[in-house]
């Protein structure tokens, strides 16, 4: 009775948790204020002085008001069906019959008024903040295709008004910051050079000691030596430069409070450490630890040949950077030097269409993504294009854009060579890191691989999402359709009468995900922690291990159903149905799981069991909730229905100990000593390390069973400690007696028959 009031609180506690989980959130949204707000975000934008930043303000604010006004018809709506049927339900009584139901009636109604008021102010919120929604993305798409077709100053123009820029270039190294250098600045510039000086200098002495630290003694000189190849740009001699630098940079914008877009001379002390930072990603692409392999001598070549063409795209882009600024490529400063402009954007086309074409060569086989190839060279020749043409934004764009996607493809592929390698490292990995990782996920080296797929699958998803998600911001500025992907993610498809909210199903998914691994892991912790100290007997350790996991995975599926969306009171009507299925066409599946659930109770047989089953006979490896896997003496796996096991006939060898007893028939000739027969069958089964002799059960004893037609017979019965050995100790056994009966004499016949011929011609 105790247990059943603990079970009973227990299914109380759940219930109380899935309804609090799968419970609406009340909504607070009111439609009255939101239509105001709405009125007031159309007129902004209806305003003559609106800009892009305004227009994406207003849209991410409509946004979230028709998210909001969503979940309140989605909350109100069926509240308003069930009124419809209680006053439809009231008005077929005559009110006139009983005050009480009039007065019910009445207040329905109210209530129904109020809420179906409350819904059309949803709903029209709904399709106000749509259309506000609609006309920012239409605004910014205009705004966009104004901003790339504006027409600068094209090759022909920059060239005859060079004499111009030319008289312009001392204008681009007048700094007003050296005008506020005073003492004090001086005194900060001062100190924080040589602060950086001497951290610098610190940082690369470690840098190339880093063999000699006890934490890397254990690891490969080889792999020392490339990493400090890749660290390279940060050694002794150049750190001290470079963190030097960083201090002056930092003087001159702490004293001066000035940033890198309005003081040259900050942007060229910043320079030294952003071309380092460039060089240890280009070592990265093309050394050692680059993820692909690059082998061969004409790769190696190759890749040298990118190296040397990625460090002169960084000496580009750094002194782009100098002179220009953050944003150079759309910069006031830019846009008057139109020549210096125009010359560094087809330096940096020619370059980038050469990079490309090494790119192909190391990372790629001959004709690989060759499409992605003549992408790349159409996007750079459309820039370059449309830079000599003086579309300028648009050349800015197209040529930011593939430098963008072509870093971020590049850090996608790296990611996911990463992920593979480090799954297979974890999957045959032999060292003390590798084994515990596998202990920790509860992996074999045998199921390591397939269930690591989950991992790597969910891993590659992620980074795959990202990317997509990058590309969209870079080639979309406007964000109009990632707004719009986004919104139908969060807000919902619809289909009919319902509502797909993808956004619910992948959290749905994860929550189960992450639900079904804490249950995992929760069954290795009681295991291993707690039922081992409790009970020492495995079968009972694997069935409340195994309920435990059945009832984790019945929680993660209703709570990710829940969070998914489902309502968790419609699965009464597909229990009704599957209960049909079931009277018609399951009834040997759900025979099955009420047999697996008696047995993980009952525990007539248990893991480790040795059992027979008809004419399967071998050891119980798992019981499961439809059937039990058996492992036959042949090393076969035999899933049995766990209904024959519960209503047929079993055999289990080893139920209350792993005692059994063993018959050897024994026919020996007549005229043989019966007394020496029997004292030499007893002694040599007691001399047996598997026979019982201790007392534990009865001793080892030889019964004349009776004269047979060609032999004395003699039964053997001898008491083993484990009877899964049965069929080698009767080996020993036989393989003993028959030497010592050949040592004594003593013979065992063959059968015999004697024939007499009977001779009738005598009596004629």
């Amino acid at each position: 009775m105790k247990n059943y009031h603990q079970i009973k609180s227990l299914v109380i506690l759940i219930s109380v948790f899935i309804f609090s989980v799968s419970a609406p959130v009340q909504s607070q949204f009111e439609a009255n204020d939101a239509i105001t707000e709405l009125s007031t975000l159309q007129d902004a934008l209806d305003g003559q002085d609106i800009n892009e930043r305004n227009i994406k303000d207003v849209r991410e604010r409509s946004v979230a008001l028709r998210a909001e006004a969503l979940g309140c018809v989605d909350e109100i709506e069926p509240q308003v069906e069930t009124l419809k049927l209680e006053v439809e339900a009231l008005e077929q009584i005559n009110p006139e019959v009983d005050i009480e139901i009039y007065e019910r009636l009445s207040d329905a109604r109210n209530r129904l008024t109020k809420e179906d008021a409350k819904l059309k102010n949803c709903s029209l919120t709904v399709v106000r903040s749509t259309r506000i929604i609609d006309l920012s993305n239409k605004l910014l798409n205009e705004l966009t295709t104004e901003l790339l077709s504006e027409k600068g100053t094209n090759i022909l123009e920059a060239i005859a008004t060079l004499p111009n820029q030319i008289s312009q270039l001392p204008e681009l190294f007048l700094d007003n910051a050296l005008e506020r250098i005073n003492s004090q600045s001086l005194i900060f510039l001062v100190l924080f050079l040589i602060l950086g000086f001497s951290f610098g200098f610190f940082i690369g002495d470690q840098i190339k000691k880093i063999q000699y630290y006890d934490i890397f003694k254990s690891l490969n000189r080889e792999l020392i030596l490339n990493l400090r190849s890749l660290f390279k740009p940060f050694g002794r001699v150049q750190a001290p430069v470079l963190l030097g630098s960083l201090g002056i940079a930092a003087a001159v914008s702490t004293t001066l409070s000035v940033n890198p877009s309005e003081s040259w001379i900050v942007r060229l002390a910043l320079s030294p450490f952003l071309a380092s930072l460039a060089y240890v990603f280009i070592n990265l692409v093309t050394g050692s630890f680059s993820p692909a392999s690059i082998e061969g001598e004409n790769k190696i070549k190759q890749a040298k040949k990118l190296k040397q063409k990625l460090r002169f795209l960084t000496l580009i882009l750094v002194l782009s950077y100098i002179v220009f600024g953050p944003d150079w490529l759309t910069s006031d400063i830019a846009s008057e030097q139109s020549f210096m402009r125009i010359g560094i954007v087809g330096v940096l086309i020619i370059s980038m269409i050469s990079i490309l074409n090494s790119v192909t060569l190391v990372f790629t086989s001959d004709g690989q993504y060759g499409i992605l190839k003549f992408i790349g060279y159409s996007a750079l020749g459309i820039s370059f294009l449309a830079e000599l043409s003086g579309f300028h934004n648009l050349s800015s764009f197209v040529l930011s854009g593939f430098m963008i996607t072509l870093m971020s493809a590049y850090i996608l592929w790296s990611l996911l060579e990463l992920n593979e390698s480090s799954i297979e490292w974890v999957n045959n990995s032999t060292s003390v890191a590798g084994v515990r990782i596998r202990n920790f996920f509860n992996l074999t080296r045998s199921t390591a691989k397939s269930r690591l797929a989950i991992y790597q699958l969910f891993f590659d998803a992620v980074f795959w999402i990202v990317f997509i998600t990058v590309l969209f911001r870079t080639w979309d500025p406007t964000g109009t359709v990632l707004g719009t992907i986004s919104s139908y993610a969060t807000d919902g498809i619809p289909m009919g009468d319902i509502r797909i909210i993808p956004s619910n199903i992948i959290a749905g998914i994860i929550a189960f995900a992450v639900l079904t691994a804490v249950t995992g892991w929760i069954k290795r912790w009681i295991d291993r922690r707690w039922l081992r100290q409790i009970t020492t007997d495995r079968g009972a350790r694997d069935a409340l291990v195994t309920i435990v996991g059945y009832t984790g995975f019945t929680i993660s599926l209703l709570v990710g159903l829940s969070i998914g969306g489902v309502n968790i009171t419609g699965l009464a009507v597909v229990a009704g149905a599957l209960s049909v299925g079931i009277g018609f066409g399951l009834q040997s599946i759900a025979n099955n799981f009420i047999s697996g659930i008696i047995l993980l109770f009952e525990r007539p047989i248990k893991a480790g069991d040795f059992v027979s089953v008809g004419d399967v006979e071998g050891i119980v490896k798992k019981i499961s909730i439809r059937a039990t896997e058996v492992e036959t003496l042949d090393n076969q796996d035999m899933l049995i229905p766990n209904s024959e096991l519960i209503s047929g006939r079993v055999t289990n060898w080893v139920l209350h100990n792993p005692y059994g007893r063993i018959i050897i028939e024994i026919g020996v000739a007549y005229g043989s000593d019966v007394e020496k027969v029997k004292e030499i069958l007893e002694e040599v089964s007691s001399d047996h390390d598997q026979v019982i002799t201790d007392g534990r059960a009865s001793p080892p004893k030889a019964l004349f069973m009776g004269f047979g037609d060609s032999s004395l017979d003699f039964q053997l019965r001898v008491r083993i400690i484990d009877i899964k050995k049965r069929y080698d100790v009767l080996s020993d056994l036989n393989f003993e007696i028959n030497k010592i009966f050949n040592k004594e004499g003593i013979t065992i016949p063959f059968p015999q028959r004697d024939i007499h011929i009977k001779d009738e011609s005598k009596k004629k």
